[in-house]
């Protein structure tokens, strides 16, 4: 992100999770110089704008598959679906621009060569 807006990071705060808590990331902190915090364990209420990010996805993720009657080890792919189209529907909250126009600073087009997911599993 810092080279996307020109602008230093100075803080990170994430969960207590291993891929943040090691002596890779420690050394990546201080090469770059931010600091590094992370939120209390088992209390997901101090990070509910992620949490509720998540839901919406996991929502999003059950609404394709049940329209789509698809089985559940197409999972991953509705996620990849329902992420994708999380970042790139407009908003009001956010002025009628998508969260990937935002941080890209890109002008969003026209969604109309998205399509459906078949109905049906492909054969083979």
């Amino acid at each position: 992100m810092e080279n996307l807006h020109d602008r230093k990071l100075k803080r990170l705060v994430s969960d207590r999770g291993g891929e943040f808590l090691n002596h890779r990331f420690k050394a990546l902190s201080e090469e770059h110089g931010f600091q590094h915090t992370t939120s209390p364990a088992e209390t997901p209420q101090h990070n509910g704008f992620a949490e509720r990010g998540n839901q919406s996805i996991l929502v999003k993720t059950r609404c394709i598959l049940n329209h789509s009657k698809l089985p559940k080890v197409y999972w991953a792919e509705a996620v990849c679906t329902a992420t994708a189209l999380s970042n790139i529907v407009l908003t009001p909250s956010r002025n009628n621009k998508s969260p990937f126009s935002l941080c890209l600073n890109f002008r969003s087009r026209a969604l109309g060569h998205i399509n459906s997911i078949p109905t049906q599993p492909p054969k083979g």
